[in-house]
């Protein structure tokens, strides 16, 4: 027997997903600001930091709105 859309929208595979996106824009945020933090002290590594931070957080949130159930 199959299963019911909310089965399958609420799936441990459909949960690990959401929940590794969600993970992936957290890291980045914090990689983000403290890329930031480290412009005072050594601004090349501080650049590329917050670089590396902002494209992967701006690549989590594309990835969490088309993320569908």
């Amino acid at each position: 027997m199959g299963k019911t859309s909310l089965e399958k929208s609420h799936s441990k595979a459909s949960n690990f997903k959401l929940t590794l996106m969600c993970l992936l824009a957290s890291i980045s945020f914090v990689l983000l600001f403290f890329g930031l933090s480290l412009l005072n002290k050594n601004k090349t590594i501080g650049i590329v930091v917050a670089a590396c931070g902002a494209v992967l957080f701006i690549l989590s949130f594309i990835m969490i709105s088309k993320f569908t159930r």
